[in-house]
């Protein structure tokens, strides 16, 4: 007891001194006075004619930062000022001039009501911060797309110029002498590290830094090559684990190594300033670069065709092997040049040239490998046209060839900045795209390995979680679906950051157009463009979600296939009505427009296009009611067969002789249709035998049952059977009846029976109907053989007398 007494002691002085320490930092007023400092910075470091494009996205983080805790204060004090305005109300007002009032009321009264003024004047105060910050905010984003407007539409001298050559020439003494300066202060700097610095620490970590680029970055991919293939569970996991740990080794081990060797050389910090930053800066661009080169070589896989990703030929990786090392030793010999010249001032004109080789070297590159991939896509190895490629890839290589193709003429035309920019922006999103593909793909094969029912880990699984296979199979869909959009937001938002402000900063770039005003509505260049961009991204992505739900989410369930297929139709159906509705706002349409359009085309509508209509409501009737179903073997009018598609329009049903009919929804609603399939799918066979009269009826039927009972698709039950169904004259005739599995089917069991019971009658010695023969004979003393139309034929009573 005791001891939990001093305990609780300790605790208590604990919580008061963090209380008491904490007291000072939890005043709003000093919270609010720091806060107002932060946003003065902020004004002021706005106003600076040299800010940086990185600046000014670090005071909008900081606007943002403050407008938010200036937020949490005001949330924080509106409490306190409800308690002092309930206070205040409980008080009452002051008494009217010359009433009397106790004299510790008028204090009590006072001292309410100044506390209610010293709450609700924090709590403006907070939220003027708040507005102010939210609107320098606003101003940030203004400066920064005004900025990168300027940057993109800044012009100067063509190649095809002659400014273009001479201006460098004219400034070259300058920039050589500048390189020259900092190529000495580089030297000096590693003379002094070698002299002055840590020969040891140099040693070690140049030799650490080596070994860590080629021998333990080929131990490591050699291992990661081992792990995957041996002790990871057997399954398309092993390839993706396989492409991200060469991946990361790459780019680990080079930046590592890369950074131990800045380590060692300013090891006592003897790099001035300007080697120091671009010391830095190539071991920043070295690491992304080690990046590209470790992910391209990882995805294409030239020599283990077996563990390549993608959906690559051989001659397709053959051709693209090279590609990965250029682009990164192009992406880190620009970005160094950019960061060198930055670094030593060199002129504009020097700047401009190297801006130019930069969009020249990347878009050739990139232009030449979109070529060798379009070229070996043509004709696979053994000759035979290869699957298409997605649609999101050959929107994205459309895309490339547009951009290049831009960057071209940006550089023939002076728009180098815009050239370069556009170049950049290729490659960076190549990159993204390749990265957001590794990361989707590891992802699908990660939930597949854990949570999949035909995967390795799925019994384990099945033990820790407990719940139906089934159920743990669309479990893992789902997660799977839900990191993919996760990443896809991701890779989108990293291909816009790009665009420096965001993408909308291209929609505006250029000359602006002049609003079109029709009637109250105007037509803006930007909301059309946004409109038709949501319009065909919304489609994109009804497309993907229906193809998922159908391709990998619903085979996972219970429904039919009939019941998926109308889920699908449906999803697709209203997936294209919310997107043409999002269009139509993006485009500022309002839903009181929408809805006058829709009355105005309700008169043509109504005469002119009723059977289209009858038949859209129609076929949302038949997805809804589902009378009949994908799959359904039905009979209308005159066409019989399955049910293939049911379209917003029409039906199409698959005849025996695989053909296809359209029938239009309509006819479902309005006509008979016999669905062989939908309540009972069994199917009937029935054939009618006759035989001679002399026949042994028992043994014959035994003989028949015998037939139907041996049929493997013949059902037990119900029961075959065999009835005597007719005797006349000539014969009798029986009627054998059994049941199949589905209509489709009785047909080929119907000609199978034939065969084996004619068979075994024919075995037995039982012989079938024949039809009479009618013989006539003629001799020589016979007379000729009096017919109807004979002379001396007898006359009917009908007949003319006269003939």
């Amino acid at each position: 007891m005791r001891t939990l007494r001093i305990f609780f002691t300790a605790l208590l002085l604990t919580v008061s001194v963090a209380a008491f320490a904490q007291a000072p930092d939890d005043d709003p007023g000093k919270q609010i006075g720091d806060l107002r400092g932060q946003l003065d910075q902020i004004e002021k470091g706005m106003k600076d004619d040299n800010i940086t494009d990185s600046a000014i996205d670090d005071l909008r983080g900081q606007a943002a930062d403050v407008a938010t805790k200036s937020q949490k204060v005001s949330s924080a004090l509106s409490p306190n000022r409800d308690a002092a305005k309930a206070r205040l109300d409980q008080l009452g007002p002051a008494p009217a001039a010359g009433t009397k009032e106790a004299p510790e009321l008028a204090a009590t009264r006072k001292d309410a009501q100044k506390a209610f003024d010293a709450v609700d004047a924090q709590i403006k105060q907070a939220d003027g911060i708040t507005l102010e910050a939210q609107q320098t905010n606003s101003q940030l984003a203004d400066l920064r797309r005004i900025r990168f407007q300027q940057f993109l539409s800044r012009r100067t001298a063509s190649p095809l110029s002659r400014p273009f050559w001479s201006e460098p020439a004219k400034a070259f003494p300058r920039d050589s002498a500048n390189l020259s300066d900092f190529a000495g202060g580089v030297k000096a700097d590693l003379v002094k590290s070698w002299t002055d610095g840590n020969r040891v620490a140099l040693i070690l970590c140049s030799l650490f830094g080596v070994l860590l680029m080629t021998v333990v970055r080929f131990y490591l991919e050699q291992r990661a090559r081992s792990l995957t293939a041996n002790r990871m569970p057997p399954g398309r996991l092993r390839r993706s684990a396989l492409i991200l740990g060469i991946t990361l080794t790459s780019a680990l081990t080079t930046g590592l190594g890369t950074q131990l060797l800045y380590l060692g050389f300013n090891w006592e910090e003897t790099f001035s300033d300007e080697t120091d930053t671009m010391a830095k800066a190539l071991v920043r661009i070295v690491f992304f670069g080690a990046f590209i080169a470790g992910l391209g070589r990882a995805l294409i896989s030239a020599k283990r065709p077996s563990w390549r990703l993608p959906a690559l030929s051989d001659e397709t990786a053959l051709s693209l092997r090279r590609f990965p090392m250029l682009f990164s030793l192009a992406v880190v010999l620009f970005y160094f040049l950019k960061e060198l010249n930055r670094t030593i001032g060199t002129s504009l004109a020097a700047t401009v040239m190297t801006s130019s080789l930069q969009a020249l070297v990347l878009t050739t590159l990139t232009a030449i490998g979109l070529v060798r991939l379009s070229r070996s896509h043509k004709i696979d190895e053994d000759g035979e046209t290869p699957a298409p490629r997605p649609i999101w890839a050959s929107l994205f290589i459309a895309a490339a060839w547009i951009a290049i193709v831009a960057s071209w003429i940006g550089l023939l035309t002076g728009f180098v900045a815009f050239a370069s920019f556009l170049a950049g922006q290729v490659v960076w999103t190549v990159i993204v795209l390749s990265t957001t593909y590794l990361a989707m793909r590891l992802v699908d094969d990660l939930f597949e390995t854990l949570l999949s029912e035909k995967g390795p880990m799925s019994a384990r699984a099945q033990a820790v979680f407990g719940t139906h296979p089934r159920l743990l199979d669309q479990a893992g869909v789902l997660l799977s679906g839900i990191v993919r959009l996760a990443l896809f937001m991701f890779g989108l938002v990293a291909v816009i950051s790009g665009f420096g402000a965001g993408a909308s900063d291209i929609l505006t770039l250029g000359t602006k157009l002049q609003t079109l005003k029709i009637y109250d509505f105007e037509f803006k260049p930007d909301q059309i463009l946004t409109a038709i961009g949501l319009f065909f991204l919304g489609l994109l992505a009804v497309r993907v979600i229906k193809n998922w739900l159908s391709e990998q989410y619903l085979p996972r369930t219970n429904l039919d296939p009939g019941m998926r297929s109308s889920l699908t139709t449906l999803l697709g159906y209203v997936g294209v009505v919310i997107v043409v509705a999002i269009a139509l706002l993006a485009m500022g349409l309002s839903v009181q427009n929408v809805a006058w359009v829709a009355s105005a085309l309700s008169v043509g509508i109504g005469f002119g296009l009723q059977a289209i209509v009858s038949n859209f409501i129609s076929g949302l009737i038949l997805l809804a009611e589902r009378p009949v179903k994908v799959g359904d073997w039905v009979v209308l009018d005159d066409a019989e067969g399955d049910i293939r598609r049911i379209n917003v329009r029409a039906t199409e049903i698959q005849v025996a002789d695989r053909s296809t009919i359209i029938v239009p929804n309509s006819s479902f609603i309005t006509k008979p249709v016999r669905n062989m399939t939908m309540a009972n799918p069994q199917g009937r066979v029935l054939i009618k035998l006759p035989m001679p009269l002399d026949t042994d009826p028992m043994e014959a039927r035994e003989h028949m049952l015998e037939a139907m009972q041996a049929h493997k698709q013949v059902l037990e039950t119900p029961g075959p059977s065999v009835t005597l169904d007719n005797i006349d004259r000539a014969a009798m005739t029986f009627a054998v009846t059994c049941y199949v599995g589905g209509p489709r089917d009785v047909g080929s069991v119907k000609s199978d029976l034939l065969f084996d019971i004619i068979a075994r009658l024919r075995k037995s010695d039982i012989p079938l109907l024949r039809p009479q023969d009618l013989v006539l004979r003629g001799g020589g003393n016979m007379s000729d053989v009096v017919g109807p139309a004979a002379e001396s034929a007898p006359k009917a009573s009908t007949d003319d007398p006269s003939s």
